[in-house]
């Protein structure tokens, strides 16, 4: 029989995989806005392809992320219990998602002519590098949780993320479940914006 592990295991590498596309896809954008000689460099089609990949990869890793969490939920349950570092998992996915459904809203809101204007596509890059932060720094946990090391230890100091939020389970889930019903009202009830 497969371990809830191997689950966990499979949709965290989805997660991770899918954010990564986006990531470097929506950085290499906002450089081609921002830097002229690079957007010669890349042809329009090329452009069109990376805005796609950026997209399509950030719903499908926010669609992952649930997965990701109940695996990992149970995962944890068996292998004796949440530990305190869980609060703090619950923490950063709320601002993994935060971030990311912010460059999907952005994105879906805008269209493709958001590559158009430098303010915009420089938030989109820049809510898109805090998304893959956020998502490295959860990587990093659920890695201290299950081995007791992650790649963030190669780093010359200590980032504090291993230690446990000062509120509890129940204030955390509030929160996270107020913040999630906050971006839907955000999401389904602002106009779509004039790009002129």
């Amino acid at each position: 029989m497969v371990s809830m592990g191997v689950f966990h295991a499979i949709s965290t590498e989805m997660v991770v995989g899918s954010f990564a596309i986006a990531a470097l896809s929506t950085v290499i954008c906002t450089m081609a806005t921002l830097v002229p000689t690079l957007d010669a460099r890349i042809s329009p089609r090329l452009h069109s392809h990376l805005d796609s990949a950026a997209y399509i990869s950030s719903i499908f890793g926010v669609l992952m992320i649930p997965a990701a969490i109940v695996t990992g939920y149970l995962t944890s349950e068996s292998m004796g219990g949440q530990s305190s570092m869980s609060l703090s998992k619950m923490v950063f996915s709320g601002l993994c998602i935060g971030f990311w459904s912010g460059v999907i809203s952005g994105r879906r809101l805008c269209g493709y002519r958001l590559w158009e204007h430098r303010g915009l596509s420089i938030l989109q890059g820049v809510s898109a590098s805090l998304g893959f932060i956020m998502t490295i720094i959860l990587g990093s946990i659920g890695g201290q949780l299950g081995r007791g090391e992650t790649a963030l230890d190669l780093l010359p100091f200590d980032l504090g993320i291993y230690t446990p939020p000062s509120i509890g389970f129940v204030p955390a889930f509030v929160l996270f479940v107020f913040s999630v019903l906050t971006l839907g009202v955000v999401l389904f009830t602002q106009s779509r914006p004039i790009i002129e």
